[in-house]
């Protein structure tokens, strides 16, 4: 069986802009994870007044 072998150059355009997109998503999601944990551990106090 022969092999033939073929080269062929491509170009992807618009793969830097999603890889940023997708970078820049990381990093919300971790700072969404971060807020939703700090309110998550947060505790209130309510104070009630008598007149």
């Amino acid at each position: 069986m022969n092999e033939e072998k073929l080269k062929v150059k491509v170009d992807v355009i618009g793969v830097e802009e999603a890889v940023s997109k997708a970078e820049r998503y990381v990093e919300l999601l971790k700072e969404a994870k971060t807020l939703a944990d700090e309110l998550a551990s947060m505790e209130f106090e309510i104070g009630i007044k008598q007149d």
